[in-house]
């Protein structure tokens, strides 16, 4: 459901997150609605204000049970630091938030109940988005940093196998919680059922992502007729996957091949690389493309 806008920036409240605030309204807790959706809004604004310092285009926020996912143009390719210093982002604030309230608290008066519970909100927000499950900025975060070290698609499956483990977990609290005092926790339900439906998506949208940027590079080179260039080098007996996996989105990439004398037998574009993997294969070598 469209909420409206902030700054040009389109706010939608996701059904699951509506279903999370009749929940809290049901039980007479209208006040604290309001708290806890202005701690979800303040994470929020933090990822968005890093996304628009590093230059991309916020186009809606969807709020959603434990937090929230900005629409950012280009962020699904972007590059690993960028991924990381965006989903890191959230966190940090809502943790300086929750400090804020625990050490101002003697000093707000008749608002240290009020102060006391945006507080725990804003840690209880930071605690649970900092787990490493997709889409939460845990997993994110994980994933970018995994993504320093592999193929963005290897760290997606490993933070996506993680996922499913903390799903687990969850289900297991929720049936040990009521083993023991014979009560439903709705919020760790809630928090696995979300996540499972959520997870797919990641790992799905992953597959597509080196289409999108290498079409995104061409796009953007096409307009701008000017793209930051990376240069590697190659031995011809080099195999091709292991130069792709070498590939970030934000550069455009030049492959100079070299023999066993170290002379110069010929260079390929990214794009020429990507085209000619559709017939020779991953496990291919360097020198085959030429």
């Amino acid at each position: 459901m469209r909420a409206g806008k902030i700054a040009g920036v389109e706010l939608v409240m996701n059904n699951w997150f509506i279903g999370l605030i009749v929940l809290f309204a049901a039980a007479g807790l209208v006040s604290k609605v309001l708290v806890v959706f202005s701690a979800v809004l303040c994470h929020e604004l933090a990822h968005l204000l890093m996304a628009i310092g590093l230059g991309y285009k916020v186009k809606q926020v969807e709020l959603l049970p434990f937090g929230a996912v900005a629409r950012v143009d280009g962020l699904a390719d972007a590059g690993a630091t960028s991924e990381l210093m965006i989903a890191a982002a959230g966190p940090l604030a809502s943790l300086g938030l929750a400090a804020f309230c625990y050490i101002g608290i003697n000093e707000a008066g008749n608002w240290q109940d009020v102060c006391q519970f945006f507080g725990e909100v804003n840690l209880m927000l930071a605690l649970f988005n900092l787990l490493p499950a997709l889409p939460l900025d845990g997993g994110r975060i994980l994933r970018a940093i995994l993504s320093y070290r592999r193929d963005y698609r290897d760290a997606t499956a490993i933070v996506v196998t993680i996922s499913h483990g903390i799903i687990c977990m969850l289900v297991i609290c929720t049936g040990v919680g009521y083993w023991l005092y014979n009560t439903i926790n709705l919020t760790l339900l809630v928090a696995a059922v979300f996540l499972l439906l959520t997870v797919r998506t990641e790992k799905n949208l992953a597959g597509f992502r080196a289409m999108r940027i290498l079409a995104n590079k061409k796009a953007g080179l096409i307009s701008s007729q000017i793209m930051p260039t990376s240069h590697l080098t190659a031995m011809e007996s080099a195999v091709i996957g292991d130069i792709i996996h070498l590939f970030g989105p934000e550069k455009y990439y030049i492959i100079h091949i070299v023999d066993q004398n170290f002379k110069l037998c010929g260079a390929l574009t990214e794009t020429q690389v990507w085209e000619g993997l559709v017939k020779k294969g991953i496990k291919s070598r360097i020198n085959e493309f030429i």
